[in-house]
């Protein structure tokens, strides 16, 4: 998932427009290095018009996700043994400065579950938080067929 900065406030035919009108004008644009280059020299699909000021986008390989309708960075897998069938994974919220979207710090858990029905994700502070967030999911998708299942057996007893 390839982003543009949501820091950027035009639309890509106005952001076009100003690239070829400051190219002509030889702008240069701001790389987070504090250098700079000329504006020409930088592909259009690697710059972002931002405070007034050309910013050269940092390149990242992050694999970003939308999980419960936030953008996160997934990290590494963690190897953690309990008797759901789940899955844990670091993760970051993804955040941007104006170079673009900032090193990511690993201080959230990201649970995962797959189904017929499809993959189901949240997240959390803990594998506890995580766990239970996803749990509350899978609850409100299944409900008629956890009660059916969990009232089996008070509706036999009732019937004898």
């Amino acid at each position: 998932m390839n982003k543009r900065n949501p820091m950027a406030a035009q639309t890509i035919a106005q952001k076009q427009l100003q690239y070829n009108n400051d190219c002509a004008q030889n702008a240069r644009a701001y790389k987070s290095d504090e250098t700079t280059v000329p504006l020409c020299e930088v592909p259009v699909g690697r710059v972002e018009f931002i405070g007034g000021l050309w910013r050269v986008q940092d390149k990242n390989d992050y694999n970003i996700s939308m999980i419960r309708d936030r953008p996160m960075i997934l990290g590494s897998r963690i190897e953690h043994n309990e008797k759901t069938f789940f899955e844990y994974y670091r993760a970051a919220l993804l955040t941007y400065n104006c170079y673009g979207p900032l090193e990511p710090r690993f201080d959230m858990i990201v649970a995962k579950y797959t189904t017929d029905k499809g993959t189901y994700w949240s997240y959390g502070r803990t594998i506890a938080d995580a766990r239970a967030f996803l749990g509350i999911r899978l609850y409100d998708e299944y409900m008629d067929l956890i009660h059916a299942v969990a009232c089996k057996n008070t509706m036999a007893k009732r019937e004898k």
